[in-house]
């Protein structure tokens, strides 16, 4: 019943965000004309775009390690960048509603987190390039920030909200609440899961970069993949379960 409740949530908040964001949209292109203009590329703009779609990099591998096939592997990638937080909010509500809480985990979360099939069987086995792919994004994108700055002056000047500006960074902010739910579920006590959204919202796919590479480290190459998207309750469960079903195979 507990986890009948939490999908509701889930599916209700990520609806009213993803129908949110649709209306942010729609309402700019009304009030302030079509984004594929040069005078809104401004420095600033540049930044927080790259900034958001690293973030769209990271949702797009999980994206691609849920789908069963290539193709709508690619068709989710394509809404993605081309839709941002609206494509995320509308893949989370799709997946939540395939959901039927069951098997060694009741947590939603462990359900929408995970492909469903073959659990055990699919390892870390590109971790080694997940850990250099991410360190690099993270790394030219403290760069790019740094380099802003220093260029343009801080960020924090009313010149530079525009009504683009403001839709993106509304935008942006939606797959950080995405990828800060993922963060909560995987931290241990309610104070790192503090400190990392914090972060978060503060530094944006820097913080990104910098959480994936912290929990790729802490797995190898022939750990399953659920050691990277699970906490460590859930990783329990499912290694119990595992275990319990290879042992009657083993006996026979």
């Amino acid at each position: 019943m507990a986890a009948s409740g939490t999908l509701v949530v889930y599916r209700a908040v990520f609806t009213a965000l993803g129908l949110s964001m649709v209306g942010t949209l729609v309402y700019t292109c009304i009030t302030d004309g079509s984004p594929f203009r040069a005078e809104l590329l401004t420095p600033w703009m540049v930044t927080t775009l790259v900034d958001f779609y690293v973030n769209v990099v990271a949702i797009s591998i999980w994206v691609v390690y849920k789908e069963v096939n290539w193709i709508s592997s690619v068709f989710w990638v394509v809404l993605l960048f081309c839709f941002g937080s609206a494509t995320t909010c509308a893949y989370i509500v799709t997946k939540l509603f395939e959901i039927t809480p069951s098997g060694p985990s009741q947590d939603p979360l462990d359900h929408l987190l995970l492909r469903q099939d073959n659990l055990p069987e699919r390892k870390c086995s590109f971790v080694t390039v997940g850990r250099t792919i991410f360190s690099i994004l993270g790394i030219l994108m403290a760069a790019l920030v740094m380099y802003t700055v220093v260029t343009d002056g801080l960020p924090f000047r009313k010149d530079l909200l525009t009504p683009w500006m403001a839709a993106t960074l509304f935008d942006f902010y939606i797959d950080v609440f995405a990828i800060s739910v993922w963060v909560v579920h995987k931290e241990s006590t309610w104070i790192s899961s503090v400190i990392w959204i914090c972060l978060l919202i503060c530094f944006g796919s820097i913080t990104t970069c910098g959480y994936i590479v912290v929990q790729l480290l802490q797995v190898s190459y022939q750990d399953p993949i659920y050691h990277v998207l699970l906490n460590s309750h859930s990783k329990r469960i499912i290694n119990h379960s595992t275990q319990s079903v290879l042992k009657p195979s083993e006996g026979q």
